[in-house]
């Protein structure tokens, strides 16, 4: 079977409320049937958005998971989920390339925000780790 001249990437990488520790509700029913392909990285900026995090292009760096994507069809309930269409999208989905945690690089897709941004920035990259710093008690 000779390979396609552009192939698309079969994996998506997640950062926020489609990351599955952190989906809850509608998010989590729609990753929970992806396979994990573990842990990455991604150029760019993370914001948070309020309920979510946004992640848009820049020289930072953006902590999340890779999940295995293996039909395009696996992506229209998540693109309806992140409000790609029409004509004042919130997210768009790109291709870009991951960094795995052992260092080696995989094309994947990325929802990246769409709007202008005034929201403020997720320091160090990791959703995660911002909302556990959120919800701690005050010192």
């Amino acid at each position: 079977m000779p390979d396609r001249p552009e192939q698309l990437p079969e994996l998506l990488f997640v950062y926020g409320s489609l990351r599955p520790s952190l989906a809850s509700g509608e998010p989590r029913r729609l990753v929970e049937g992806l396979a994990s392909a573990g842990e990455a990285t991604m150029r760019g900026l993370l914001h948070d958005l309020g309920e979510y995090p946004g992640m848009t292009d820049g020289d930072g760096v953006v902590y999340g998971e890779l999940l295995q994507v293996t039909e395009l069809e696996h992506l229209m309930p998540l693109d309806a989920y992140e409000e790609c269409g029409g004509p004042n999208p919130l997210f768009r989905r790109v291709a870009a390339v991951a960094r795995r945690a052992d260092g080696t690089l995989a094309r994947a897709w990325v929802y990246l925000y769409a709007r202008p941004l005034t929201a403020e920035r997720v320091v160090g990259g990791d959703y995660a780790a911002h909302l556990a710093r959120r919800q701690a008690p005050p010192e």
